[in-house]
């Protein structure tokens, strides 16, 4: 007596009902088992930004402890969170079924309507409805606001099972609204379009009305003679979320928690409820346990069974010659290109490591997705754009010789595993910089070859950290916009980096903004709600460009950017376990440098630079020894300069280390000094353990790339280059230690038991590899930039005035153009000045009778004249030749007073006749 029976666990319940059961009369008819709710059809994630408040594996792991069967993921117009929720599902051994809620324009009338994918065919349908309903959403509206109408939906139903929708949805609404005849008109057009796939959708969230509105539901499925679902709307895993959500509500409604409005919720019964009801209802028999309504639950929950994660990769598909399988190109190409590369003993060297690449690469089935990427690099190289592959691509001869990449990985004793092995079943990182004047002309190309449906860039996964969260959150709770951005700045470099959760470690921060005021602690406790990584939208990734086998509708809906960047709802990682191969096509100002520099040099002198292989230069090496590197690659910062005085770099290996060593993975495990110290021979090399003097000798003892994380997993632990793999990712991307224990338990027992170490030696390697944390460059990553490098201090000496009048074209560095004029002077390049008749779209080199160089600026580098009033300039000049003067110039292109203004004032009429 007294005691509230929603509060009764399921567990006590189920233990009650077993040991009733054991002392009953063995002869005697036994009780009827409990009826549970054992699947949720309904669920709504972060993935509905601002309208779920629990990521996909939270839900799952809460449904698990519940005793849930299967959970269905229906977020708003996408999606996102399907592979997370899979993946999550098969650890915890529940069924993931995949949906969406589409919003379903009707008239006057905007409803949601849960859709379930029955099939790949099904899946397919769905994507392709949400990539037009996408596709209708207004420029700049958030992706949650796309609709489609009721004959777009009736016109894309193959494999796909619609709900009648919940509180909000079409028969609910519709039927407390009293519009029988709409009613009967939207049901039967639903009917029709999902023959016998049309399901009515009860639901109980704790409201007066909802045994009314549950009754009327059965009396419509009675009438329509459609099958019932039980199908709660799930918002958050628990219910203590529910002030959470709520805030995110307000936030995406624009009002506060003080502001009554009909979308905010009215409890906390959007959490999962427990299998039998008691936390949602205390009445006796709930209707969504009635048999009939348990019976079509899971009935329609058997009619959705299928598996969204594929066995295998799909590769596009790469131009071949008839009758040529993938593998046999990819073998010629290479075998083609080693005879011509490579010499002697080299050519025996080479030739085993290119059969060791080509054995794993076929039985992986990677072959057309090299040839693929071979494609970009030599569309590049056919129209001059200088594109060059780099990252953990450059360790792999396979990519040299079909020249995606520069760097030779048997010169620099590059480390194939830590692009492919054997036991990587996810797609290799090809990483392919380009001029980044030119990038728009390769991903125009690469649409056009792969097609407009088979080609899309990754998205982005923006998760909040505590600027962003304290003002979406700050704003429900009617912070001011000014107090949120004195709250935002007093952050500061200590804590703006910090995910919500760990609000409190800033709680200093917060009293000296905000006092004693009574809205801290509900802040607080809102941001510590919140989960690790939250995800608050998606944007497009730099570069990674997916190209698929068929149309990406088979595995992803589409949508656009408010930048017009047509994107996928997964990112990088969902897209690998989805079987897709990305590429990442990049844009990099220091190559359009070199290929401004190049066409410089050609059009004074004739030549064709040959920018993949430089020659070693001694006196090169000399400017970066002693700190004259502005206006290079990677190495013209303070710090940089700094380094380059005190390593005094002979070689490519010693720029490779230097340009490595200014990463956030070296700077915060502390590499940086005692590399320095080693290198100089101030400190004598150490290792903690002798097994780690054949991975670090190198580096003089310190970890500097990820492949020695890698090298120290299998050498020293004994793990196998897939478990490597695995574990330099979780030591590298950590938040939270509780991620890392079980690497650390794996390490160090594999440390002690392969290598002989104490516990404490092992421990402390874990620790130095852990302190690795953040973005650290893959070896072979920094050989290409090291390359890049010394190709632009070798231009720099070689060709200054070509290489200046590109760096001021596409001032790819740190240094501004006053600075960088001064470097020109130094050098003895004097500036010309702006001329109409001389100037034109980009820096040009000058060359004097006496072979001395100038450097002439360009018509819009004067503001009001803009790059395409410059080049139409230079053409009219070209067709009808110079100009007199102003009146000249303004009869001819009748261009505006103000840029004839702009041109006066910088001079570019001071040496014309009039």
């Amino acid at each position: 007596p007294g005691r509230d029976p929603r509060a009764e666990p399921v567990a006590t319940l189920a233990d009650a009902t077993t040991a009733d059961a054991a002392h009953a009369d063995p002869d005697a008819p036994g009780p009827a088992p409990p009826r549970l709710l054992r699947h949720l059809l309904h669920v709504h994630s972060t993935f509905s930004f601002g309208a779920g408040a629990s990521s996909p594996t939270r839900l799952v792991e809460r449904a698990a402890r519940l005793g849930y069967e299967t959970i269905a993921l229906t977020d708003v117009n996408g999606v996102y969170g399907a592979v997370e929720l899979h993946q999550a599902a098969r650890r915890h051994g529940l069924t993931a079924l995949i949906g969406a809620t589409v919003r379903l324009r009707d008239g006057n009338d905007l409803w949601p309507l849960p859709l379930l994918t029955a099939s790949r065919r099904g899946y397919a349908t769905l994507n392709e409805l949400l990539t037009i309903a996408h596709e209708r959403a207004e420029p700049g509206r958030g992706a949650a606001e796309a609709e489609i109408t009721l004959p777009i939906l009736e016109a894309h139903t193959d494999d796909l099972h619609a709900l009648s929708g919940g509180r909000d949805g079409p028969v609910s609404r519709l039927l407390a609204q009293r519009r029988f005849g709409d009613l009967e008109r939207t049901i039967e057009r639903l009917r029709a379009a999902f023959p016998d796939r049309f399901w009515i959708q009860t639901y109980d969230e704790a409201h007066p009305a909802d045994r009314r509105r549950g009754r009327a539901l059965r009396a419509a499925a009675r009438r329509w003679r459609l099958p019932l679902v039980a199908a709660p709307e799930v918002r958050y895993a628990t219910s203590d979320l529910h002030p959470l959500y709520d805030a995110l509500v307000c936030a995406r409604l624009g009002v506060t928690v003080d502001d009554p409005h009909p979308a905010r919720p009215r409890n906390d019964a959007l959490a999962i409820p427990r299998p039998d009801l008691s936390d949602r209802t205390p009445l006796p028999d709930p209707p969504l346990l009635l048999p009939d309504v348990l019976d079509g639950t899971r009935a329609l929950v058997d009619a959705c069974r299928w598996t969204l994660l594929p066995d295998r990769m799909a590769p596009p598909k790469a131009h071949l010659p008839e009758g040529v399988t993938p593998d046999q190109h990819l073998e010629r190409r290479a075998y083609g290109a080693l005879v011509r590369r490579y010499r002697g003993e080299r050519l025996l060297q080479a030739r085993a490591r290119l059969e060791e690449e080509l054995a794993t690469v076929r039985a992986l089935g990677f072959a057309e997705f090299f040839l693929a990427a071979a494609e970009v690099t030599d569309f590049c190289a056919a129209r001059g754009i200088v594109a060059y592959g780099r990252g953990s691509a450059a360790a792999s001869i396979v990519c040299h010789l079909l020249g995606i990449t520069q760097a030779d990985p048997l010169r620099h004793d590059l480390l194939f595993e830590r692009f492919l092995h054997g036991g990587k079943h996810s797609p290799p990182d090809i990483d392919i910089d380009i001029a980044s004047g030119r990038r728009d002309e390769v991903l125009a190309w690469v649409e056009r070859r792969f097609g407009v449906r088979t080609e899309a860039m990754v998205c982005n996964r923006i998760t909040y950290f505590l600027p962003s969260a304290v003002h979406d959150l700050g704003r429900a709770l009617g912070i001011p916009p000014e107090t949120r951005d004195r709250l935002s700045k007093a952050l500061g470099r200590q804590h703006r980096h910090r995910r919500p959760h760990h609000a409190h470690e800033a709680e200093e921060a917060f009293r000296e903004v905000l006092g004693d005021a009574p809205v801290v602690a509900p802040l607080l406790g809102l941001l510590r709600a919140m989960e690790p990584r939250f995800v608050r939208h998606v944007a497009p990734h730099s570069g990674g460009v997916v190209l698929a086998r068929a149309a990406l509708t088979n595995w992803t809906p589409l949508e656009r950017s408010s930048g017009g960047i047509k994107l996928l709802q997964f990112d990088k990682d969902d897209v690998e376990a989805l079987g897709l191969m990305k590429l990442d096509l990049l844009g990099l100002r220091m190559l359009g440098v070199f290929e401004r520099t190049r066409e410089e040099v050609h059009r004074l002198e004739g030549r064709w630079l040959d920018l993949r292989d430089p020659p070693d230069d001694p006196a090169v090496w000399e400017e970066i020894r002693v700190g004259d590197t502005m206006g290079l690659f990677q190495i013209e910062s303070p710090g940089q300069v700094r380094l380059s005085v005190q390593l005094k770099p002979e070689n490519l290996t010693d720029l490779a280390h230097q340009v490595a060593l200014f990463r956030p993975g070296p700077i915060h495990s502390g590499t940086v000094h005692p590399y320095v110290a080693r290198r100089t021979g101030r400190e004598p090399v150490a290792y903690e353990h002798p097994s780690l003097e054949p991975v670090l000798a190198k580096s003089y003892g310190v970890i500097l790339f990820q492949e020695d994380l890698m090298r120290i997993a299998v050498h020293v632990a004994g793990m196998s280059w897939t478990e490597a793999e695995r574990f330099r990712k979780q030591v590298t991307t950590f938040e939270d230690e509780v991620e890392i224990r079980d690497a650390y338990r794996a390490f160090v027992d594999g440390a002690q038991r392969v290598s002989g170490c104490t516990p404490d030696q092992a421990r402390a390697i874990f620790e130095a590899m852990a302190a690795f944390r953040g973005y650290g460059f893959a070896e072979s990553h920094a050989w290409a930039f090291g390359l890049h490098a010394y190709l632009s201090a070798w231009l720099r000496r070689r060709h200054p005035a070509a290489y200046l009048a590109a760096v001021f074209a596409e001032h790819p560095g740190m240094w501004p153009l006053s600075t960088l004029r001064q470097e020109a002077g130094r050098r003895g390049i004097a500036m010309r000045p702006l001329d109409l008749n001389r100037s034109g779209v980009a820096w040009r080199v000058e060359r004097d009778d006496d072979g001395g160089d100038h450097l002439r600026p360009p018509l819009q580098l004067l503001n009001g004249v803009s790059e395409t009033l410059a080049r139409e300039i230079v053409l009219e000049r070209a067709r009808h030749g110079p100009y007199r003067g102003a009146r000249d110039l303004h009869a001819r292109l009748r261009i505006a007073g103000d840029a004839l203004e702009a041109l006066a004032r910088g001079g570019a009429f001071d040496r014309l006749q009039s």
